[in-house]
C-alpha cells in the first residue's frame, strides 16, 4: 500500500525568499542547513538546522532564508487517515528523522521498504502530538 506521504528537498540562497502560498497538504519542516524564517501571516518563526516545525493542513505560509539553507519537506496528504496534529508546532529535529530522509534519497520510492520509512516518518509525526 502506498501512503500518501510526499518527500522533497529545497535549496535556498541567503536572502532568498519564496511567495506566500497555500499547501493543502500537512507538512513538517526540517531544516537541514542554514537559518531561516517563517512567515505565517504577521507572525515571524526563526528557525535554524536543529529545529523543525509541523505546519497543518491549509496554512499559508512564506519561507525567507536568512543564509543559505536547506529544508526537507514531508508533506501527508488528506487522505492519511492516521490523527495529526491540527495546529502549528515548532521543535527540535528528532534525531532519527534526517537519518530516514537521508535513506529515503537512496531508494526507489515505490518499493515496500520505502513504505516502512515513510511509516516510521508518519509514527515520529505521532510524537509531535504526544509532546504538544
Amino acid at each position: 500500500m502506498s501512503l500518501p506521504i510526499e518527500y522533497t528537498r529545497l535549496n535556498l540562497l541567503a536572502l532568498a525568499t519564496t511567495k506566500r502560498q497555500r499547501q493543502y497538504k500537512a507538512q513538517w519542516l526540517i531544516i537541514r542547513q542554514g537559518e531561516l524564517n517563517i512567515r505565517l501571516g504577521k507572525t515571524l518563526v526563526t528557525l535554524n538546522q536543529t529545529q523543525s516545525i509541523w505546519l497543518p493542513h491549509d496554512c499559508l505560509y512564506a519561507i525567507e532564508s536568512i543564509t543559505a539553507s536547506q529544508i526537507d519537506i514531508l508533506a501527508f496528504s488528506a487522505r492519511v487517515t492516521a490523527s495529526l496534529p491540527t495546529t502549528l508546532c515548532q521543535c527540535t529535529t528528532p534525531l532519527l528523522l534526517p537519518v530516514l530522509i537521508d535513506e529515503l534519497m537512496t531508494i526507489d520510492k515505490t518499493t515496500t521498504s520505502a513504505q516502512h520509512i515513510l511509516q516510521v516518518c508518519l509514527d515520529q509525526v505521532h510524537k509531535l502530538t504526544e509532546h504538544h
